[in-house]
């Protein structure tokens, strides 16, 4: 039999263990303005949570009210003489909501290059000062002065290949291995895979709905550790997708 571990989350957006979870953004690790990652002293941004990824005005339209330019990078992606889904183009993960996590997380682009700073683009500036609590590693390549992705648990770079796959059809899997899936659900507009705390998919049908890095973790909640949708203990969100 055929498969692709869609539900397995192997790909770790911050490593901030549990006794650090919280389920808020502010003071957390994804929170750069005086969060416990890094700490930017830039006084146009200092104080302002938000703006390293939404802008209220002005925003992305392919990610909700997005404040930075995608990725242009080309990346390696998983392959596997069992995997039943396309493998992705560098385009369409640019493309994606997965393409908006590596925006930072390939170590392309500096944090702190926005779309729209109080009504005009901004580029990286001040250099961020990195915390004792920081799960990675910045340098100075790239788009930025010692604030852009560099090593450490959360830089992904742009080798995926290790990596859970990304921007791929479930439904492909799924039916060419029915046994092995679980199928998905409507809700109104959202697409999702499982009973017990579902997760996303992303479309705008259950033939076209993609796995993205957003179908395993929750940018915006720590609660669980590594940003995780839910707990996977007993492989839970390995099994939300994959019948084993």
């Amino acid at each position: 039999m055929r498969r692709v571990f869609f539900g397995a989350s192997l790909i770790v957006l911050c490593g901030a263990g549990r006794a650090a979870a919280q389920n808020t953004i502010a003071f957390g690790p994804h929170d750069f303005s005086a969060g416990s990652a890094i700490r930017n002293t830039d006084a146009n941004i200092n104080g302002q949570t938000c703006v390293f990824c939404h802008t209220p005005h002005m925003g992305s339209v392919s990610v909700p009210l997005w404040n930075r330019s995608g990725s242009a990078a080309t990346y390696q992606v998983y392959a596997s003489s069992t995997l039943d889904a396309a493998a992705p183009t560098s385009a369409a993960i640019q493309s994606s909501v997965s393409g908006a996590c590596l925006s930072c997380h390939d170590g392309s682009i500096a944090i702190d290059v926005l779309t729209n700073l109080s009504g005009v683009a901004h580029a990286a500036s001040t250099a961020f000062t990195r915390q004792a609590t920081a799960k990675a590693t910045y340098g100075n390549n790239g788009t930025g002065t010692g604030n852009i992705l560099a090593g450490g648990t959360p830089f992904l770079g742009t080798d995926l290949r290790n990596d859970h796959p990304i921007t791929i059809i479930y439904e492909t899997a799924r039916a060419a291995t029915p046994t092995e899936f679980n199928t998905q659900a409507i809700t109104g507009t959202k697409i999702t895979v499982g009973t017990v705390g579902p997760l996303p998919l992303y479309g705008s049908s259950t033939a076209t709905a993609t796995v993205e890095c957003a179908s395993c973790h929750n940018p915006h909640s720590n609660a669980q550790g590594s940003f995780l949708r839910k707990s996977n203990a007993g492989s839970a969100i390995c099994l939300t997708c994959h019948i084993k």
